[in-house]
């Protein structure tokens, strides 16, 4: 009786989320990342070949025509590899890597509606082969950017600059953390976020052979961080990466939240606070709404979803690699690649 209640529930609860909004193509692609500025408006970027594609939505259900940015030569895409972007008032930034290692940012001014030639974020060259990184924007039109770096002695390593000019330029490079053990893990998405002047940057650390997820804060914009510090109570010892960074967000409030895999077992944690077990799962992000928070995760070919509605996993259908980002009135977008396309569904 159990079995056939939990499928009847199930199959309900599908229902309730499929009735809001059917799910929305927004163009041939791969890796779509997503970005909500203040007024509720999300830009997306993705890529095609060594092509990078920029589309808008307002309401979730309908998207500018896509066009193309530029053509980035050996553009990284793959395993969360793939462009960034983030929004403020007066401009919108995307990041890329290419192949070689190299961070290339491009700039929207939002008031001429001009692109801006291309200029390099990396300031000692081809350091970013893995091809990692997060972006954030913050409310006076600066950006904070942080990824995985070679530079030095060959072994990756957390850095981050800083642009004041809407991407236009970037700060000399800088560390952000280093593990002591030689190496932070290789092959996991880093995520950025902030809030006013308060930036948090998520990566899963590697010390002692354990595999964990840490945080690092700034409450200067990004000009200095605080000590990392460790996600949850458990611990992962792993001998290879797990090419699973996570998900990081921040609510109006400030509040931070954290979703990330430990063994098959996804975990969500406020810092400071105990982890709560989820479910079993792979790649998760969550966004922090004022009615709580919503996640999309992986498992298999499906994605699943929990919303403060719905704290069952329901399945959303076929992808990978979801994102997701805020719109206005607390409703989540999701977006995600599957078959060579870029879809997205209202949560």
């Amino acid at each position: 009786m159990l079995p056939y209640l939990f499928t009847l529930l199930s199959i309900a609860n599908w229902l309730l989320i499929s009735e809001s909004v059917s799910e929305k193509k927004v163009g041939t692609g791969r890796h779509p990342s997503a970005a909500a500025d203040l007024s509720g408006m999300v830009h997306v970027v993705y890529g095609r070949g060594e092509n990078l594609y920029y589309s808008t939505t307002q309401t979730g259900d309908q998207f500018t025509p896509a066009i193309r940015v530029d053509s980035l030569p050996g553009l990284q895409l793959g395993a969360s590899r793939g462009p960034q972007i983030a929004a403020s008032t007066k401009s919108v930034v995307i990041l890329a890597i290419d192949k070689p290692g190299n961070i290339w940012a491009y700039t929207l001014d939002r008031t001429s509606g001009q692109w801006h030639k291309r200029v390099p974020v990396n300031d000692a060259p081809d350091i970013a082969k893995e091809g990692f990184l997060g972006l954030t924007a913050e409310p006076d039109n600066s950006y904070m950017a942080a990824w995985l770096d070679l530079r030095g002695n060959k072994r990756n390593k957390l850095v981050g600059a800083r642009s004041v000019d809407g991407g236009k330029s970037w700060s000399a490079n800088k560390v952000l953390y280093e593990s002591p053990d030689g190496t932070i893990c290789e092959c996991c998405q880093v995520s950025v976020v902030s809030h006013g002047k308060q930036v948090a940057i998520m990566f899963r650390n590697f010390l002692n052979g354990f595999r964990d997820m840490y945080l690092l804060q700034s409450t200067d914009g990004g000009q200095t961080f605080g000590k990392a510090k460790k996600l949850g109570k458990g611990t992962w010892k792993l001998a290879a990466c797990p090419m699973d960074g996570g998900g990081l967000s921040v609510d109006q409030a400030g509040h931070l939240s954290t979703v990330w895999r430990r063994a098959d077992t996804l975990y969500t944690a406020r810092p400071g606070q105990p982890e709560t077990e989820l479910t079993t799962g792979k790649n998760a992000k969550i966004a922090s709404t004022s009615h709580g928070d919503y996640l999309v995760f992986q498992k298999a070919e499906q994605l699943w979803a929990v919303t403060p509605q719905q704290k069952q996993p329901v399945a959303l259908g076929p992808g990978a690699y979801a994102k997701l980002a805020q719109l206005n009135n607390n409703r989540v977008l999701c977006i995600w690649e599957h078959d060579g396309n870029v879809w997205a569904k209202i949560l």
